[in-house]
């Protein structure tokens, strides 16, 4: 069940056009070098915690992991 709030999906809506797709918050993580894994968590190597990350790969991050239930970010 969707769970993002508001302000988060008006941010995706901002930037990529849509407030509830998934497309454009994983190519932007794919595109930043993250990797999604079968278990549904993204990696990125060099980022063992969510400090490494930009405000806009978080944001994304939260998105996906709110909205369509992925698994956060990986441990290293």
């Amino acid at each position: 069940m969707p769970q993002a709030s508001d302000e988060l999906r008006s941010e995706m809506e901002r930037r990529f056009g849509d407030p509830v797709s998934d497309a454009g918050p994983m190519k932007f993580l794919e595109d930043a070098g993250y990797v999604l894994g079968r278990d549904w968590q993204w990696r990125k190597p060099g980022i063992s915690d969510l400090k490494q990350m930009t405000r806009e790969e978080f944001e994304c991050l939260m998105f996906l992991a709110h909205e369509w239930d992925f698994g956060g970010l990986a441990e290293q």
